[in-house]
């Protein structure tokens, strides 16, 4: 069985980051609801007239903000699993991640248009978070793309996104990738660590 890549700092972050943003959405969510049962009990109308203009009524404003509490409850459990999918290099981890990510800029782009550009560096984050889970060594660690120690230094290379090192030296019957600095047989049309053509 071939030994699995070490985790990438970048990974690390992401997954600290989504398991903080989880217990937040819980802790959030939790709120919420327990909100909306109180509001429902509650006379609202009489302390708030302009309620009644809208037809909204205590129980209306409840459940409203028991819909909002029990999606903000999903999001942070989602983000608390995707975090601890990460840290495990889960590939179904790295599908979430990359949902998520494409569903931040779907709901970021129109967010510019209508709100100008008060999100635009939630939009860039997400951009950031999309090309990072696409890149090799990242998807080495979630069992997405080739990795073995037999590929010579340059696959540690591809795993920490650094330079070769210069005692690394190439053997007449390997070539480096000119991309990732991966080792490859000779004649190999492809480098087996990121896909570029030799």
């Amino acid at each position: 069985m071939q030994p699995k890549p070490p985790r990438p700092t970048g990974v690390t972050v992401l997954g600290v980051l989504a398991i903080l943003g989880g217990l937040g959405g819980l802790a959030l969510g939790g709120i919420l609801l327990a909100a909306a049962a109180i509001v429902s009990t509650l006379d609202l109308t009489t302390a708030y007239p302009q309620l009644a203009m809208y037809n909204l009524t205590s129980a209306t404003v409840g459940v409203l903000l028991g819909i909002f509490g029990a999606v903000i409850l999903i999001l942070g459990l989602l983000y608390l699993i995707m975090g601890i999918g990460f840290f495990g290099g889960k590939s179904w981890a790295r599908t979430l991640g990359l949902i998520v990510a494409v569903l931040s800029i779907v709901v970021d782009i129109p967010s510019l248009i209508f709100f100008g550009p008060s999100n635009v560096l939630g939009l860039i984050i997400s951009i950031i978070i999309l090309y990072y889970l696409t890149r090799p060594h990242v998807k080495a660690f979630f069992g997405k793309a080739a990795w073995g120690p037999t590929m010579g230094g340059g696959a540690m290379t591809a795993m920490t996104g650094g330079m070769p090192s210069s005692t690394t030296q190439a053997s007449p019957t390997m070539v480096r990738c000119n991309s990732c600095g991966a080792m490859s047989p000779m004649g190999t049309t492809k480098c087996p660590s990121c896909g570029a053509a030799l």
